[in-house]
């Protein structure tokens, strides 16, 4: 029957299908609020707010923008947050309805790539419509800095697409098209080093010819990235301590039954899947070895006769390569690790599920399964979303799944701090401290909530503290300055804004502050100097200010 349709009407009809599907289940997520670690990448990041910045932001870590050093080199997921600044400032609705459309670029690239592989529009359509739908995305989707997920796995799957293409008939444009897909791709996630060996798969799964010279400028441009990043995250200091090589191999295979259960049954779904000791005998971490070692040696026997299963089987584990843990990571296992795995997953679910493949009476019953199965993914996807829309709320229930978080405490407390429930701030951020109390950043944050209710000694004890933890924070150095001007004791902001200066001459916020506490001392000519100072490094002139300094000036 579906032989009788032309090729282009279907094609459209499916893409609608797709299009449909994926608004539908994530419509309600527009209106999410900034949550986790939006606040850093988007909210406080000064890069984000002016194209100018594009430069430094390619220079730089994903935190420079907010003064924060974190580890990780994304620039291209930070400039198309600049692009959404400028188009929406900080509506929100704009965000999530990029991370939207991204998802739905991203689920027709699957349906693409599937019929390009196996010429079945049928199985295109329901492994697309799998992935467009299940609510393990959710965290890739609804919370707007899991973009990096969809970003990356849509420039991998048109790296993907084009490199097919350009092995069947060479040509500069499809060849240009591999390499800047695979360039941008890298740029938008780190997990996108993988991508070369997910093309040598290609060769593996489907007996291709392979010939280095077609592979030789992605080993090139990896080369590339890999010194980029290097340059990038220089002054990001190392994590100190983390589970020893064997906890995390065990963890990686707890982690294993655990994708496969919410990829097959997604309940109980949350953010941050901490750390915790494990055993060989584990249950968990038996089954997940088991799976594991039985998926990859049968998919290795199937490839005499078989293409999509050892395709599938690879994909699924060579995407998590980077998730695995060998190097090791913040989290054991994430629900956003599984955005490019999961293709995998539901390119073999789909392929069991296909009814061309079945006999004609069971056809209907199998056609209502499937049915059933959407109905289902998009139900829970639909209600997961809502978790992701009031930060409270969902902290709230992350600490359901994970009472000892610190960072979901602290992430609470800074919620609270956003709507001025400052009380209910410092309630959280101690209670983060008990669980560690030398955590740098929350002494940081408990500081700024004590600082605003006034009680500025017990800010000043906290920003000690987290110097004594962190003594290169300028941001805390700043705070600290801006507490001991609250009360009037201008010698020791100086002193506080010179040693953020110290660390980071080009520190706008440090000069112009400076530049404030050395007005209130009446050294007016270091103030101006500093004033202008802040000025040049990017600071919004203060006119008030500038006229006071005015009246000063020889």
């Amino acid at each position: 029957m579906r032989r009788s349709i032309p090729l282009k009407p279907l094609t459209y009809f499916h893409i609608g299908i797709i299009i449909i599907l994926s608004l539908a289940v994530y419509g309600n997520s527009l209106y999410g609020k900034f949550l986790w670690d939006d606040k850093i990448l988007i909210e406080d990041n000064a890069y984000v707010k002016d194209f100018n910045n594009i430069p430094k932001i390619f220079s730089e870590n994903i935190g420079g923008g907010a003064a924060r050093e974190i580890g990780f080199y994304r620039p291209f997921s930070i400039v198309t947050y600049t692009i959404d600044y400028s188009l929406w400032g900080l509506n929100v609705v704009g965000y999530h309805l990029s991370n939207i459309i991204l998802h739905i670029l991203v689920t027709l690239s699957i349906y693409w790539l599937v019929n390009i592989l196996f010429n079945d529009k049928f199985l295109s359509l329901l492994t697309a419509a799998l992935f467009a739908v299940h609510p393990i995305h959710t965290e890739a989707i609804s919370y707007i800095s899991g973009r990096t997920d969809p970003l990356a796995a849509l420039f991998m799957l048109l790296c993907f697409i084009f490199y097919i293409k350009y092995l069947n008939s060479k040509g500069i444009a499809k060849c240009a098209i591999v390499l800047l897909s695979y360039i941008l791709a890298l740029l938008s996630r780190e997990n996108s080093l993988i991508l070369p060996i997910l093309l040598l798969l290609y060769h593996f799964a489907f007996k291709k010819k392979f010939n280095i010279k077609d592979f030789f400028p992605v080993l090139v441009i990896t080369f590339i990235y890999i010194l980029l990043r290097l340059a990038a995250l220089k002054h990001v200091l190392p994590q100190l301590s983390h589970p020893p090589l064997v906890q995390r191999i065990l963890g990686f295979f707890d982690a294993i039954t655990n994708y496969l259960r919410l990829l097959l049954l997604p309940l109980n779904l949350h953010m941050t899947y901490e750390y915790k000791l494990f055993s060989f005998v584990h249950p968990t971490v038996m089954l997940g070895a088991i799976i594991s070692f039985s998926l990859l040696t049968y998919a290795f026997i199937k490839r005499k006769s078989d293409t999509l299963i050892p395709f599938s089987v690879f994909w699924f584990f060579i995407a998590l390569l980077p998730v695995s843990n060998i190097y090791p990571l913040n989290a054991y296992m994430a629900e956003h690790w599984l955005y490019l795995p999961s293709i995998g997953f539901f390119l073999i679910l789909a392929k069991g599920l296909n009814p061309a493949y079945k006999s004609k009476g069971f056809q209907v019953i199998l056609t209502a399964f499937i049915i059933s199965i959407l109905v289902f993914y998009s139900f829970l996807t639909v209600k997961q979303n809502n978790y992701w829309r009031e930060p409270i709320a969902f902290y709230k229930r992350t600490l359901i799944y994970v009472p000892h978080s610190l960072r979901v405490y602290n992430n609470l407390g800074t919620a609270y701090a956003n709507i001025g429930k400052y009380k209910e701030a410092v309630e959280s951020f101690k209670k983060a401290l008990e669980i560690n109390p030398k955590d740098a950043h929350v002494h940081f944050n408990l500081g700024n909530a004590y600082k605003a209710i006034g009680e500025h000694e017990k800010a000043i004890v906290s920003y000690k503290r987290a110097l004594e933890l962190s003594s290169s924070d300028i941001s805390t150095y700043c705070n600290l300055g801006n507490t001991y001007i609250a009360i009037g004791q201008y010698e020791e902001a100086i002193s506080s804004y010179q040693k953020a200066i110290e660390i980071n001459p080009k520190f706008a916020t440090a000069h112009y502050n400076l530049a404030m506490a050395y007005y209130h001392e009446k050294r007016y000519d270091l103030a101006i100097l500093h004033y202008e100072r802040s000025i040049e490094l990017g600071e919004k002139p203060n006119p008030e200010f500038s006229k006071l300094l005015k009246l000063h000036q020889e």
